[in-house]
């Protein structure tokens, strides 16, 4: 029978994997930022968003194609070469942190947009989450069904005429009022387009352990990995509502997602304006 990734025992001992979120490292011991050599501009974007939030980040280069293509041959890995190079990227960030006894990470790709109140949305967010807890999901391209407030939202979407004149002033405060709501945590279901995560150091040795082992049997990308280890209950994992991360690019008709006050936006290093967005990736249609 294949290892399973198993999660925490109750008489583990759990310390806490957070500390004051006003910090230069978000709450956590360190933060980690995924880039690619091949997206220089990403990498730049991030940069300039660590000096102006203060944060401090180790950089690492995700793992190329070429070599990929190299270790998915020797070890007999089942996904694609694109995402064997995710994977092995943040393999190598778990073994980093189990040999450096790292108590807690933050796991950002480069090609992000950030809130500039992320500070306080962290605080709020650390403030509440009970202990313990293997995962914190900070930045999804996708709502989750157990999300607060998401569910009457969409229904609110559906139903409303958006040709009306009526229905189109009170779609516009409702959104409004669901872009700004409250930082909250829940139990995560099933999180999707996961762009920044937080993990406490038994996960993270757990996943060092276990994710290559898996990588031999089973062919998905990293997303659906840490996703199923949160739904079928082997790993204790949150997320945050609403994301104060969300995926960025400069591809042409990308669809990139709602940010209040976005941090490139205010240095002038995107051109939309992220707060006409929708929330999610699909919710596009609706949200219009």
């Amino acid at each position: 029978m294949p290892p399973q990734i198993y999660r925490s025992q109750p008489n583990e001992p759990q310390p806490r994997i957070y500390s004051d979120a006003m910090n230069s490292t978000l709450g956590f011991q360190r933060v980690y930022v995924v880039y690619s050599a091949s997206d220089p501009s990403s990498l730049e974007n991030f940069k300039s968003i660590a000096v102006l939030l203060d944060i401090d980040a180790r950089y690492i280069e995700q793992t190329s194609i070429e070599r990929a293509n190299t270790i998915q041959r020797q070890h007999a890995y089942l996904a694609n070469p694109v995402e064997i190079a995710e994977l092995d990227t943040h393999a190598r960030i778990y073994a980093h942190m189990a040999r450096h006894d790292i108590q807690s990470a933050l796991i950002i790709r480069s090609s992000v947009d950030m809130e500039l109140d992320i500070k306080l949305r962290m605080a709020s967010a650390l403030g509440d989450i009970p202990d313990p807890y293997d995962m914190l999901f900070v930045g999804r391209h996708y709502a989750e069904p157990t999300e607060p407030q998401v569910q009457e939202m969409m229904t609110f979407l559906r139903q409303t005429n958006s040709s009306d004149p009526s229905a189109q002033m009170q779609r516009v405060w409702a959104k409004r009022e669901f872009a700004s709501r409250k930082t909250r945590v829940y139990l995560s279901s099933f999180p999707s387009g996961i762009s920044a995560y937080a993990i406490g150091r038994q996960m993270a040795r757990r996943l060092h352990h276990r994710l290559r082992v898996r990588m031999t049997f089973d062919k998905h990308d990293l997303d659906f990995i840490l996703a199923d280890v949160a739904m079928v209950g082997l790993s204790i994992a949150y997320s945050m509502s609403p994301s104060p991360i969300a995926a960025y690019t400069t591809r042409h008709g990308s669809d990139n997602q709602l940010l209040t006050h976005s941090a490139l936006h205010v240095m002038s290093l995107r051109q939309d304006d992220p707060a006409m967005l929708s929330p999610y990736k699909d919710w596009a249609s609706m949200w219009a």
